[in-house]
C-alpha cells in the first residue's frame, strides 16, 4: 500500500538543505514522489512512497537524524495511507493520443 506525508518545519530554506543531502545519488528505493517548497512560516516537504516500510527504511538508512533538530517548533507531520490516487501514463498512447 502507498504511503505519503505532508510536513511543515518552521525553520529557513536554507535548513532544508539538511533534508535535501538525504536525496542526492541514486533515487531511494521505494520512492515515488518527493516535492519541497518554502512557505511562510518556513518550508513544507510532502513525499510519496511505495510503502510506509520503504520511508523508515530511507530514515534509518539515509536521513539525518538531527535533520528535525532545525526546527524552530517541531515539525507537523501528517501522514496518509491512500485509497485512491491518479497517476499520469507514461510510455506509448501517453495521454490518450498514439501520435
Amino acid at each position: 500500500m502507498s504511503y505519503a506525508f505532508v510536513e511543515d518545519v518552521a525553520a529557513s530554506w536554507e535548513h532544508y538543505q539538511r533534508f535535501a543531502a538525504a536525496l542526492e545519488g541514486p533515487t531511494p528505493v521505494g520512492l515515488i514522489l518527493h516535492a519541497a517548497g518554502p512557505t511562510d512560516e518556513g518550508f513544507r516537504i510532502i513525499g510519496v512512497w511505495e510503502s510506509e516500510d520503504a520511508w523508515r527504511r530511507f530514515c534509518d538508512d539515509r536521513l539525518d537524524p538531527g535533520a528535525e533538530a532545525v526546527a524552530q517548533i517541531p515539525p507537523t507531520f501528517r501522514a496518509l495511507r491512500p485509497r485512491h490516487m491518479v497517476l499520469r501514463p507514461t510510455g506509448p498512447g501517453e495521454g490518450g493520443s498514439d501520435e
